[in-house]
């Protein structure tokens, strides 16, 4: 193993670490939003989000099924069919918006995307179980949510971004463009 392939490990460790102490603590807390139980800001979402920006799609998603693997074993399984649909919707839905490239689209609006499909998946996943489209009726509520906790990551991960340009450097060169425009 080359030194970069280590440090390349080290930083998905790193990155899979902290989504997973993030959201578990995160869960620890009652939803803050009275009117809308079970909706949460996602902070554990910003490291998706930069590490979507800084490594490769493979990585991406051993990062998340990592992420979603250990938060489970901390917080219960209960939740971890919904976080699974959730998630990879989103990834899915920001990876072909960030496809149109930088001059057209912003990390924010990348982050906008992501947390709308979020809850999308999530509802998807209820519906799936509970057998009842009626769960979908939630989908206003969640998604006015997901695109306000989807605007406050991507603001975040827009100036955390700028600070981890010297790892970007390091590990994955094809995100430069990126770099430069956000």
């Amino acid at each position: 193993m080359n030194q970069q392939q280590l440090h390349r490990l080290v930083y998905i460790a790193l990155l899979t670490a902290s989504a997973t102490i993030i959201g578990i603590v995160e869960s620890l807390f009652p939803s803050p939003f009275a009117f809308a139980p079970g909706a949460k800001f996602g902070f554990a979402n910003l490291v998706v989000l930069i590490a979507l920006f800084t490594l490769k799609k493979s990585d991406v998603i051993i990062l998340m099924v990592l992420k979603l693997l250990l938060t489970a074993l901390f917080t219960g399984f209960s939740v971890f069919l919904y976080s699974m649909a959730g998630g990879f919707l989103s990834l899915l839905a920001m990876y072909l918006v960030k496809l149109l490239g930088p001059k057209l689209i912003s990390l924010i609006g990348i982050s906008l995307v992501g947390g709308f499909f979020h809850n999308v998946g999530q509802l998807l996943m209820a519906t799936w179980l509970a057998q009842t489209p009626a769960v979908l009726l939630y989908l206003p509520w969640l998604a006015f949510f997901g695109l306000l906790a989807g605007f406050f990551i991507g603001v975040a991960g827009n100036s955390l971004l700028y600070k981890i340009k010297p790892i970007n450097a390091l590990l994955l060169k094809e995100n430069k463009t990126w770099m430069t425009h956000t």
